[in-house]
């Protein structure tokens, strides 16, 4: 079985989506990644689901791609996302249960969490957490995570 890890990158004002292939997720680690496959897009910045105060001048992502990664070393803080309303075929990959790789879809991890649903979207805040041995997959609001060993940050997503 083959996954992917995602990795967003912008060059020259255009997004360049590189997808990792590994052959299981045992060994989707960052040292054991296949070369990636690349492609680009010219989503509009209006379609990024941004940190509260951080610019959305740049070409963005689709919003339920967006991932924690960037956020890696602020253990502790807290970050506000808007995850618009959207259908089935906008949601990512998320590994872990209540503790989630920094790596996997902010918005679909909400979902996950039941703090937003994918018909409603909504505003989502997540606090950075350090990495951890193992991450727990589950089937929860309708969205199955998948597990993970060791990874080097984690989110949790905050509720009321």
């Amino acid at each position: 079985m083959t996954t992917s890890r995602r990795l967003l990158l912008t060059i020259s004002g255009l997004l360049v989506l590189a997808v990792t292939a590994c052959s299981s997720p045992a060994a989707a680690t960052p040292e054991a990644t296949a070369e990636p496959t690349v492609a680009a897009t010219d989503a509009p910045a209006s379609s990024l689901a941004t940190a509260t105060g951080a610019p959305a001048s740049a070409p963005a992502a689709d919003p339920w791609s967006v991932n924690a990664v960037e956020h890696r070393a602020a253990v502790g803080e807290e970050f506000t996302y808007d995850c618009p309303p959207a259908d089935e075929s906008r949601i990512d990959t998320v590994w872990g249960t209540t503790v989630y790789t920094d790596d996997s879809s902010i918005c679909t991890a909400a979902v996950h969490a039941g703090a937003i649903t994918v018909e409603d979207g909504g505003e989502v805040t997540i606090e950075i957490s350090p990495g951890e041995d193992s991450y727990e997959g589950s089937e929860q609001n309708g969205i199955e995570s998948s597990p993970y060993g060791p990874w080097g940050g984690s989110f949790v997503v905050v509720t009321d």
